[in-house]
């Protein structure tokens, strides 16, 4: 088990806890993000090494930083990290839905923290090439005024497909 701090992603070996080791404290949760329960599905038309590599690069490309993998897992969680205004070459409000105030959309004016979760496997029986997961949770905080709580916000499913296709590409899939 690595722990970063108390409000890091939190990275089990998957033999021990099955595909649900991995969790994230944010503070707009009231209690640790199953990140499991988040994850969006793809099978992508490549072996599993390939596809883990990709992943890698993906993340460098989309500036997602890594920061704990379990290659013999096939998990790859980045630390968590913060970003305004834009992400991923799109605005913040692409990828999260952390609600709206006078100016338009929260995201694009909040300092929102984010964590990624991507699970590699080989495809279930009767499939051929590599279950992708990718998981994605996010809080925002506004950056102006007095402190106040963060938001939970909630993935548009932009960012999870981004990524998707970014490693199909890089795998050659």
């Amino acid at each position: 088990m690595r722990v970063r701090s108390a409000y890091s992603l939190l990275l089990f070996g998957a033999s021990a806890l099955g595909a649900q080791g991995v969790r994230v404290n944010f503070e707009a949760y009231g209690e640790p993000v199953l990140m499991d329960t988040l994850r969006q599905n793809y099978v992508i038309k490549a072996a599993p090494a390939k596809v883990y590599e990709a992943t890698l690069k993906a993340f460098a490309d989309l500036d997602i930083p890594v920061g704990n993998t379990v290659g013999t897992e096939g998990l790859i969680g980045s630390e968590r990290f913060h970003r305004m205004h834009a992400f991923a070459g799109d605005l913040l409000s692409k990828s999260f839905d952390c609600g709206d105030d006078p100016t338009g959309p929260s995201a694009n004016s909040q300092r929102v923290e984010i964590a990624v979760v991507a699970y590699i496997a080989p495809a279930p029986s009767g499939e051929t090439g590599t279950r992708l997961g990718v998981s994605i949770v996010a809080q925002g905080r506004e950056v102006t005024g007095p402190r106040r709580a963060p938001r939970p916000c909630a993935s548009t499913g932009a960012l999870e497909r981004k990524l998707r296709n970014k490693i199909q590409q890089l795998a050659g899939a």
